[in-house]
């Protein structure tokens, strides 16, 4: 018995993995593979590889995680296949204890300026890990600064005196403290700011007012603390970050995040009872890389690159999202009639935020927006005041879903809508939203529709598979713009957000595809064949590589419309999104 005693004991001395290490940790000796100026040398290296358009250069791990915007990518896709040239006095900062290192600068890409800021990381003499955010000028309103004549704080490059350091822990909590002001912004500081505070936004200063300008925070009030103290940044909802970076020899924290708009509140008050009005009307996120740099215990600097995402949008570095459930159409529990009510009853419920009133599957439910995986009850469903009273309603019980498709009010702001609900039996199982809003631009129109579809003669019906070979011909010509496929009627007109961009067959060659590198992740939504439509939802990534505009990723929901065999319009909604984004069920 003994002898047994032993053997398993010895047995299991062998079998057992070595605890040493910290949690989440995997070695208990720290990695000084690379010191500080190794990982200086290691993020310059990443902008001279970036510039140069050449990755192979670097020294990458086998497993290297790349994000742009926070979209997961192959090294050298995104701007590093459209950048052109690079700042020579960008801010760079690391953090020897833990293998980071960031740059804060701006870069032209495709002959636009763009402002960049990344985060590397190195293990084993490898960088592992790229994380970087890219802000482009668009219409939405966000700082774009003078990139020709931006000049970084010099603190953050002076080494602070050791009676002028604190200690790690200190400054993460500082930092931190910072993030706790801004979010749900209500006058209540709880981050110590030096009297002289003072932040750079995308090449903006947003603490001083500048000349002839009338509308921006600092012309409200100038400094850190005073804006937070007036309450200016109230519609912070939450703040999620991460500190990955603390660099103690220069007092700067370095942090990761999200700043989520939910603006659930269209106008607020500040704290000196003077009234504000939000500029989007919306839900919207920023993703952020920002620097902070702390002396004497006080926030004296703050740099930030940031730019817009879809609202709640995830960081793929903390983690994979959630699953998303798919459910397999059961007609017999949820037919045509069924899947239209709980579509409407859905897209109806969203107006004071009654999302009770749905009839929702007692397994998980999926619910996003814009491709993004959010809880039911938040976003839209906090700012839709009206829906569309005759939307048009495409269900199929083969495909066990229902597509809603119409106009939103926000806030009274008026935008498309194309909500694919899909049953789980005879209740709602997932809802995937695509919104489509008039910042982004042409195509948008609040004018041009055809909801009317009416039930055609059963001589003029297409049959199901014809209707999906033809769509499957359409899908196929939109990349890379060949010749449009012989399946339009004669007088075929293509809207797309409302706005009629042509005629169907002469738009194939046209600037308004060109560009679209790949369609994929094509999904059948629903099909109708009493009458003639076929819904489709896909993925369109365009590149930039033509030398125009700046790479992104539409999400569309198309709308064939078919007569006698052939499609006579065609209406698309779509929702841009950055570059290279993935369904949400594939990430």
């Amino acid at each position: 018995m003994k002898a047994k005693t032993a053997l398993l004991a010895t047995a299991m001395l062998f079998a057992t993995p070595a605890l040493a290490q910290a949690p989440g940790e995997r070695s208990a000796v720290p990695d000084t593979s690379c010191d500080y100026d190794c990982l200086i040398g290691m993020v310059e290296a990443h902008m001279d590889a970036l510039e140069g358009r050449n990755a192979a250069v670097l020294p990458l791990s086998g497993h290297v995680l790349f994000t742009e915007n926070n979209v997961s990518l192959e090294v050298g896709e995104g701007l590093w296949a459209t950048v052109r040239e690079v700042d020579d006095n960008g801010l760079v900062v690391a953090d020897e204890t833990t293998g980071h290192a960031a740059w804060f600068g701006s870069v032209r890409e495709n002959d636009h300026a763009a402002f960049y800021a990344v985060r590397i990381h190195v293990e084993d003499g490898l960088i592992d890990e790229i994380e970087s955010v890219v802000h482009r000028r668009t219409g939405l309103p966000a700082p774009f600064g003078d990139w020709e004549n931006m000049v970084h704080f010099p603190e953050f490059v002076e080494v602070l005196p050791e009676e002028e350091r604190r200690p790690r822990e200190r400054m993460l909590a500082i930092a931190d403290a910072y993030f706790d002001t801004v979010e749900l912004n209500d006058g209540q500081v709880f981050a110590p700011f030096s009297e002289d505070c003072s932040r750079l936004e995308n090449g903006i200063l947003t603490t001083a007012v500048r000349e002839g300008e009338q509308q921006s925070a600092a012309a409200i009030a100038s400094g850190c603390r005073e804006q937070f103290e007036l309450g200016l940044y109230r519609i912070n909802k939450r703040i999620r970050r991460e500190l990955p970076l603390v660099d103690e020899r220069r007092g700067v924290v370095v942090a990761s995040g999200f700043f989520d708009h939910a603006n659930e509140f269209d106008r607020y008050l500040l704290t000196n009872g003077r009234e504000m009005r939000t500029a989007l009307k919306w839900p919207n996120s920023i993703t952020l890389l920002e620097a902070f740099r702390i002396r004497n215990a006080e926030i004296q600097r703050i740099e930030a690159t940031f730019t817009y995402v879809p609202y709640f949008m995830h960081n793929a570095f903390w983690g994979p999202d959630a699953d998303f459930p798919v459910y397999a159409a059961r007609p017999d529990l949820c037919d045509d009639v069924c899947l239209s009510a709980n579509a409407r009853t859905l897209v109806n419920a969203m107006v004071g935020n009654d999302w009770q009133a749905v009839n929702w599957s007692d397994n998980p439910v999926g619910y996003a927006e814009n491709s993004v995986g959010i809880r039911v009850g938040e976003s839209i469903w906090r700012t839709v005041t009206a829906v569309d009273a005759d939307p048009l309603v495409v269900a199929d019980a083969e495909t066990g879903r229902a597509v809603w498709i119409g106009r939103i009010e926000e806030h009274g702001q008026p935008a498309w809508a194309a909500i694919t609900v899909a049953a789980d039996g005879s209740a709602v199982g997932s809802v995937d939203a695509t919104i489509r809003r008039s910042e982004y631009g042409p195509p948008f129109a609040m004018t041009e529709s055809a909801n009317d579809y009416a039930v055609l003669p059963a001589s003029a019906r297409t049959d199901r598979a014809t209707m999906a070979a033809a769509s499957a011909q359409f899908f196929a010509a939109l990349a890379p713009n060949g010749p449009a496929p012989e399946i339009f009627g004669e007088e075929c007109s293509w809207i797309v957000n409302g706005m009629n961009v042509g005629d169907c067959t002469s738009s194939f060659g046209s600037p308004g595809i060109e560009g679209v590198e790949q369609v994929r992740d094509i999904q059948l939504l629903a099909m109708d064949e009493e009458r003639g439509l076929a819904v489709y939802r896909q993925f369109e990534d365009k590149p930039a590589s033509d030398g125009n505009s700046y790479p992104l990723t539409y999400q569309v929901v198309e709308l064939l419309h078919f007569e006698n065999g052939r499609v006579v319009q065609i209406e698309a909604f779509t929702s841009e999104l950055p570059y290279g984004m993935q369904p949400l069920e594939q990430r």
